[in-house]
């Protein structure tokens, strides 16, 4: 039998077969089969596919722990390569070969910015791209006569309005912008609580999420989860992406809950749309982690899987790192991270990119 009756008979199969039997290749082969035909490229494209091929062919522990600092680690998710040692993706780089030498204070689409000082006021920040090691130092804004920057107010203070400073990359010039919040607004005090997802920035404040759009136009407030203690999610929470959709998460004592961002359409008012939030798991930890885990004040969620949502690490600095699988309630210890903390940023690797075939 040739080869291309050997492909029609394949093709002949329903679309289910087909993406089971892509589950069931290689990472290295599976990118290969994109190249075949369009429907192999839909059907490897789709959302659907990529999550589940993550699940079934992922180890729990495949996050690399790379230092950003002599005491804290950072989750870095590659693409997965099956066909290589995968010994080699669990040991830590050492503290003397820190990915940034600097306090990072973000990251979005694979940059980190950082800076030297924690009182810089806008001089003193660099943008870093860990792939190609590139550094760019962006220029300190100047002193505005308006009122002070964000990071000079007391967190404690109920902000209906307050003025920003904001960098414009493509243009390299700062601007300052008022932002105004109707119902108010108090940032958090954890002042790394924040994080950039499609376009839009959300922080978290002591009683709701803030949201600005990436135009600086529009913003908002998005209510954490009904029944939930909004200082509790702030402390042992996590505000993060996965599987393409913002999550939330918090420990209640041993109580451990994941929520999805979702829309609703307005029942009495159609095409307008509501966000709120989608209980997705729910467990107590007591059943699957040690004792000494669960009674530990200091535990919090370190961090989901970037393209799995039912992943998620959880931490404590006394204990070190446990991931968890939430659809199948396997938990994994990862040994080698005690008296370590975890940033609560991560980097993220495409997965499966999307190169374009040929037109066969």
């Amino acid at each position: 039998m040739n080869c291309s009756s050997l492909l029609s008979d394949i093709n002949n199969l329903p679309d289910d077969i087909l993406v089971e039997i892509f589950f069931r290749m290689s990472y290295k082969s599976t990118v290969k089969c994109k190249c075949v035909c369009k429907r192999w490229l839909k059907l490897i494209s789709i959302p659907y596919f990529l999550k589940q091929f993550v699940s079934r062919q992922h180890s729990l522990s495949n996050a690399i722990f790379t230092f950003i600092s002599p005491c804290q680690l950072m989750l870095t998710f590659p693409p997965p390569d099956l066909d290589s040692n995968p010994q080699a993706h669990k040991a830590p780089f050492s503290p003397d070969q820190m990915l940034i030498k600097g306090n990072v204070c973000g990251y979005s689409n694979g940059l980190f910015l950082y800076y030297n000082n924690r009182s810089t006021s806008g001089r003193g920040y660099f943008v870093y791209d860990p792939l190609t090691k590139v550094c760019t130092h962006i220029a300190p804004f100047r002193n505005f006569s308006a009122p002070r920057p964000a990071h000079s107010w007391s967190r404690l203070a109920c902000l209906d309005n307050f003025s920003m400073e904001v960098f414009f990359s493509h243009i390299g010039i700062w601007r300052q912008i008022v932002v105004r919040c109707i119902k108010g607004f108090t940032f958090a005090p954890h002042w790394k609580l924040g994080l950039a997802h499609k376009g839009n920035l959300y922080f978290m404040g002591t009683k709701s999420v803030f949201v600005i759009d990436h135009r600086f136009v529009v913003s908002y407030t998005i209510d954490y989860p009904e029944d939930v203690a909004a200082m509790n999610i702030v402390r042992s929470g996590y505000l993060g992406c996965s599987g393409g959709t913002l999550k939330i998460a918090d420990i209640n004592n041993d109580n451990f809950r994941v929520w999805e961002l979702i829309q609703i359409e307005n029942d009495t008012t159609p095409k307008i749309f509501y966000r709120t939030w989608k209980l997705v798991h729910k467990t107590n930890l007591s059943t699957h982690l040690p004792t000494k885990f669960c009674a530990n004040y200091f535990k919090r969620v370190g961090g989901f899987h970037p393209y799995d949502g039912d992943i998620v690490y959880l931490h404590s600095y006394a204990d070190g790192v446990f991931v968890a699988n939430l659809r199948t309630n396997k938990f994994e210890h990862i040994p080698g991270h005690e008296n370590l903390d975890i940033s609560p940023f991560q980097l993220e690797l495409p997965l499966l990119p999307l190169i374009p075939s040929a037109d066969n």
